[in-house]
This record gives C-alpha cells, structure tokens and sequence, in this order.
C-alpha cells in the first residue's frame, strides 16, 4: 500500500511539471489578475488511531485579484485515502476515533475511499500596505461547501463559515508571516465537531531572486470532541521559474499524536 501510494504522488508530481511546462508564460511585468494552482499533497501516519492512513491529495485552485487589494480563492480538491479513519476538513485532517466505526455505513472504515472533496472559498482584503514599519494586514473570510461524499468519509457533510487576519513582512531579504483563523464548523453530532481557531507562522530567507526558502509551525485546538490539539512543522520552498510560473514544495512533520507522521507536497502556480 506504502508503494502504491509513493507511486500516485510521483506520477502527480510529474503530470505537475508537464502541464504547466508546457506552456509559453509572458515576462512583462504588469499586474496579473489569475493565477491557476495545481498540487499534490501526500500524507500518512496512524492520527492517534488503531489505523494507519494513507492520502493522496489533488487541489486545483483558481485565484482572481480584481484590484491589488481583494483576491478570491476557489480551491477544487480530488481526494484518495487508504482508510476513513480519520476525517478531512478544508484541508485539514483530524481523527474521529471510535465515532466513526459507530456510524451506519456501507463500507469498512478500513476500505480505501476517493473521489471529490469538499470546495472552500476565500477572500481576502488587504487593509493596509506594507511600510517601513507596519507590515501588510488582511482579513479574511472563508467557506466551504460539502462537495465532499460524508459516507465514504471524504468530509464532514457540513458547511464551514470563518474569518481570519494575516500579516506579511519583509525585513530586507527576510520574509514573515503570520496568520490565524477561527471557524465554525456545521453540526454533526457523529462526528462531535467543534468550532476551532488555527494560528501559523512562517519565517525565511530569500536567497536568491527567485528562490525562497521557509520554515513554519501551524496549531489548531481541537476540531472535534475526540480530537486534540493539533501541530505540524514544516520545510518549505517557493521558486519562481519565470514571472508567470511559480513552484512550491514542502516537507512536514506532525507533531501532536493527531496530526500525519510525515507530509509532503508540491503546487505550480500559473500567474496570467
């Protein structure tokens, strides 16, 4: 199953790098008003459970900038995972524990699920731009629509609202960022769902250019009532290949008994 999975991710990466090279991107320097992103992420370890679970996750994602100061977000996610014993959230995944082999389903939470996953909205504002002194601010808000198929386990079958405030700024070739969220998940008393804040930080050093390197560390309280707080550590790297064409990968670790053992992932975005 390991093996399998290695497999998808690398032929994802792959089919990654194709589409996107494929294309003839302009080098002039006005402001672009799309971006379209396309990534894998993989992720696996057992969340706190008597399983181990395997994923594979596919986002597309479509931005719009109207102005140099709202952008919107359209995130379209294709989901596999080895088991449904944990739950996948907007991204997130938490462990339901025991609740979820309670619940009458059709299939054994052991079995392998995939198929659409749930599609999240967001907008952003930025309120103030950034000066010698103040970094850039932006508020948030953010939705996301059960798209997702709650009996094989591929969401919660709720719809989320929230609302968020992040922060950017570069101190010479020094980047940072910091961001938290609070959201309210829909009802399932299944799953014991519970509305949750996450907090991220981000530091790096651009090195060159067009290459960025990061570190990060993301924490959420906890998204259900069997769950419990939730970190990961991250490794990142942003390198813009052209004006148009931008690559991101990370590796990861969990580091609460809720989160995956190990993560990684790779988006190329196209700016247009």
């Amino acid at each position: 199953m390991r093996d399998h999975f290695r497999k998808i991710f690398l032929q994802g990466v792959v089919l990654i790098l194709a589409v996107f090279s494929a294309g003839n991107p302009s080098l002039a320097a006005e402001a672009r008003k799309y971006a379209l992103g396309l990534g894998i992420d993989f992720a696996t370890g057992d969340y706190g459970t008597d399983f181990t679970t395997d994923s594979v996750r596919v986002p597309l994602s479509i931005n719009y900038f109207p102005t140099d100061r709202l952008d919107f977000e359209l995130t379209i996610p294709y989901l596999y995972q080895s088991s449904s014993n944990t739950i996948l959230s907007g991204g997130m995944r938490f462990p339901v524990d025991g609740r979820r082999g309670m619940r009458q389903t059709a299939f054994d939470v052991s079995d392998s699920q995939g198929g659409l996953g749930d599609i999240t909205l967001t907008a952003g504002y930025i309120l103030r731009q950034e000066s010698e002194t103040f970094p850039v601010i932006r508020p948030l808000l953010y939705l996301k629509f059960p798209t997702a198929d709650e009996e094989e386990g591929l969401g919660t079958g709720e719809f989320d609202i929230g609302a968020g405030l992040g922060a950017v700024k570069w101190f010479d070739r020094w980047y940072t960022f910091a961001e938290g969220r609070y959201i309210f998940q829909g009802s399932n008393s299944e799953l014991g769902l519970k509305d949750y804040g996450t907090l991220e930080g981000e530091a790096g050093y651009r090195l060159t250019e067009r290459f960025l390197p990061s570190v990060s560390l993301w924490w959420s309280s906890p998204p259900a009532d069997d769950s419990s707080d939730l970190v990961e550590a991250r490794l990142k790297g942003k390198y813009w290949a052209t004006d148009s064409i931008a690559v991101e990968g990370y590796l990861g670790r969990g580091l609460s008994s809720g989160t995956a053992d190990f993560l990684a992932g790779l988006t190329v975005f196209y700016l247009f």
